[in-house]
């Protein structure tokens, strides 16, 4: 049975089968679920970051012709809370008060979305203002004052500090301070947020369609949230148009459809229109950083002090909060790859009358890669040292691994220095101050970003909830053609591909001979979706370990019908056949003809049949994937416009399933990272009102901002199945800090260093005009 030693499949450049049909206009998205006689839904949103509901007039809407329910709180009488977590939850629908502008009020359920939009604006709701709470370190002190009158503005605190910190922070030559801070941003996914649902007049069992990255976890949160028997819901999952964290939360507007469909009993359906995405899905960032570091002459790194605080807005997002993710989760990482033994922090997350805060693309990652990557630039100007000489003196080594860092994580073995080095050479570091100074002759201002980062993965509490393991369910057809389940959500990763390689290296089949289902909660066993840089790891993993129990039930078969011992069976490229003697041997079709259809041929004692479950947990709670990015940047300082001109990246997450898909997320990640440096904020004015509520004022990146990509790959085995680690939000983590600190250097001759993302062309103005002056 060595086959299973000599992969065909992982590592191999496959083309991704899902691209037929998503490229030809074959595949079916959330708006293309149509149902006959099903409705839509339009919803009434508060104006007001904060306000008293007074009253609700419902009686004009309720008149349209094509109306069918106007739906308040009373009518949808649900709380989306993680009780015994937090003190509060929001409710489907507003109840007497709003708490942020595009909360849902109203919900208008019509024959179309036109009739329900109409009817929407005859909805009357009278609000009395109040004052809102919007600064985060006024509403840490309780100013102007509660967000919620029965609890606290502050909903998660934590302090830490390493034994002896105080007196080893004292005792360094040097100390340093700053703040970070980083605005506001949102997914932007290319399908926004949908939801459909319908009962089975027969039976009264739901069918909820969703846009989610969990569609395990959508029917267990509607099923706790709504008194639902489990049994009693299924989650359906169609295409999903991109994810990145935001769509693996539950929404008040799941609830409301779901609702509706049961009082109506007539399918309902609700599609996100872009204005409601910016104000309704669940933001990320926004965190303010008070940090200290104390170094000593040599550029050694002794001590970091954070007070982190988050925005987390006006509820806790089910199931993950952003603030408390961003920050307890940056904390704990914030030494990245560097031997830094002193590290103390203060966490503060606090309500405040914005949308609530909750996943994003690599959520605490981009936090401390910018805070890590700041401090060291700061230390190499400091003393006036090479930035990459920095970098070197504070690195992890090879040799230190397993590495315990200084908030007690527990790093297994990667590649810190190699992929760092390896990186320098791409972008030609040792030639660039040259080029550099001459360019600043000439009156042009290039500057170079490093960004060395850590990536924790796989890990059992991520935005797709607290599923910590993954399943596979394995059934081969007498035609030999294998069709595998999983538990995960995937929103455009290529999970039918990778997860078919691993299949198909396991039980000797060739890849279009494995169907990867996925999204069907009658079909899929229970998982934990798509989050976390999870899939690969924990997903692969239960694909590795179900193809390993499937490939030993049929070298029982096939050692039964060619009268040999099952150790001696060898299974591939379609065949079965005895170690040394290839002639006798068996297509695995027939194999599986005769456990189906010939049962009188299967071994003694043997199940019929070839099906197996699997479920995978990884031996370590965290593998941690690392690398290096370098950005270089060229900066106009009489425009302020940054534009990344080179940029490379050297990437270790462990063993590569399928390279070309890899390299699609490094570069999908660099092109967010550009958008996060430079693009994109969301900004709120004095009122509380989003004034970025369309994407000519939300500024995404174009092509022409995307550099091209040069990238290299090292590959460190982790512990897990496979030595797969994960690498989904590496390159968000990485890119924004690189791309920062290649704008700092830019500017060096002005002083410049950024401390604020993202970086505007007013900034850079700013920076150029204070060295002027």
């Amino acid at each position: 049975m060595q086959q299973a030693m000599r992969p065909q499949m992982m590592g191999a450049r496959v083309s991704r089968v899902e691209d037929q049909r998503l490229l030809t206009a074959q595949a079916r998205f959330m708006d293309d679920i149509q149902v006959p006689g099903m409705l839509e839904i339009a919803f009434v949103r508060s104006p007001h970051a904060a306000a008293e509901i007074v009253s609700i007039d419902t009686s004009r809407a309720a008149q349209v012709p094509g109306v069918h329910k106007v739906m308040t709180f009373d009518d949808c009488p649900y709380w989306l809370w993680m009780r015994g977590v937090f003190k509060v939850g929001q409710p489907a629908l507003a109840h007497g008060e709003v708490y942020y502008v595009g909360q849902p009020v109203v919900a208008v359920v019509a024959e179309n979305r036109y009739i329900a939009e109409d009817a929407a604006e005859l909805v009357e709701v009278v609000y009395r203002p109040k004052e809102p709470v919007l600064d985060m370190r006024e509403a840490i002190a309780e100013r102007p004052r509660r967000v919620h009158p029965e609890a606290e503005n502050v909903f998660f605190h934590r302090e830490y500090q390493t034994p002896g910190f105080e007196e080893a922070f004292a005792q360094a030559p040097h100390h340093l301070s700053e703040t970070f801070s980083l605005s506001r941003q949102t997914a932007v996914t290319l399908e926004p947020r949908g939801t459909a649902a319908m009962v089975d007049p027969a039976t009264g069992r739901l069918t909820v369609y969703a846009s989610t990255q969990a569609p395990h976890r959508v029917r267990l949160d509607l099923a706790t949230f709504m008194d639902i028997p489990e049994t009693q819901i299924r989650v359906i999952t169609p295409e999903v148009g991109g994810g990145f964290g935001m769509k693996a939360a539950t929404y008040p507007e799941d609830v409301v459809v779901v609702q509706a469909a049961r009082t109506l009993r007539r399918p309902v359906k609700w599609i996100s229109d872009r204005m409601e995405s910016l104000l309704s899905d669940v933001h990320g960032r926004d965190d303010i950083h008070d940090v200290e570091v104390a170094f000593d002459d040599t550029g050694k790194i002794i001590a970091i002090r954070d007070h982190l605080m988050a925005d987390g807005g006006a509820f806790i997002p089910v199931p993950f909060s952003g603030a408390v993710g961003e920050t307890s989760l940056a904390a704990m990482v914030l030494t990245g790859p560097y031997d830094i033994p002193h590290l103390a922090y203060t966490i503060d997350c606090t309500f405040s009358n914005k949308t609530p805060l909750g996943a994003y693309r690599g959520v605490w990652g981009p936090v401390a890669s910018f805070i890590q990557e700041g401090i060291v630039d700061r230390v190499a100007r400091y003393l006036k040292m090479d930035p990459a000489e920095v970098r070197r003196r504070n690195m992890i080594r090879d040799e230190q691994f397993p590495y315990k860092n200084a908030a007690g994580m527990v790093y297994d073995r990667g590649s810190y220095l190699e992929s760092f080095e390896r990186a320098l050479d791409m972008i030609g570091y040792a030639d660039f101050r040259a080029r550099q100074k001459a360019l600043r002759q000439q009156g042009r201002y290039l500057g170079i970003g490093i960004s060395c980062f850590v990536e924790p993965s796989a890990m059992a509490s991520s935005e797709a909830g607290s599923v910590g393991y993954e399943s596979c369910s394995l059934r081969m057809e007498p035609s030999g053609r294998v069709i595998a389940a999983l538990g995960l959500g995937p929103t455009g990763q290529g999970h039918e591909t990778t997860m078919a390689q691993l299949i198909a290296d396991q039980i000797g089949v060739k890849l279009e001979d494995v169907i990867v289902l996925h999204g069907d909660t009658d079909s899929a066993p229970m998982g934990g979706g798509t989050g976390g840089s999870r899939s690969a790891t924990i997903g692969g993993g239960a694909a590795l370990v179900a193809g390993r129990q499937l490939r030993e039930k049929l070298a029982q078969v096939a050692a039964h019908l060619l009268e040999a011992a099952p150790e001696d069976i060898v299974l591939e490229d379609g065949k079965a056949w005895v170690s040394g003697v290839p002639e006798r041997s068996l297509a695995i079709r027939d194999i599986a003809r005769a456990a189906y259809l010939d049962v009188k041929r299967m071994p003694g004692g043997m199940p019929v049949g070839l099906e197996v479950t699997a479920r995978y947990l990884p031996p370590r709670p965290i593998t941690f994937s690392n690398g290096c990015h370098i950005a270089e940047v060229e900066v106009d300082i009489r425009t302020g416009v940054a534009r990344v001109t080179r940029y490379v990246v050297v990437n270790d997450c462990g063993r590569l399933i399928n390279p070309t898909i890899v390299e699609g997320q490094i570069l999908g990640g660099v092109a967010q990272g550009v958008g996060s440096a430079i693009l994109e904020r969301l900004h709120y004015d004095e009122n509380g009102q989003l004034t970025t509520t369309t994407l000519l004022d939300y500024l995404l990146p174009e092509a022409t901002d995307v550099p091209r990509v040069q990238m290299a790959h090292i590959e460190t085995p982790s512990e897990s199945e496979g030595g797969i680690k994960g690498m989904g939000e590496g390159s968000l983590i990485a890119s924004p800090a690189a791309i920062a600190g290649a704008i700092a250097d830019a500017l060096e001759p002005f002083g410049g260093l950024v401390d604020r993302l993202p970086v505007q062309p007013s900034d850079v103005l700013a920076m150029v005009g204070r060295a002027a002056s």
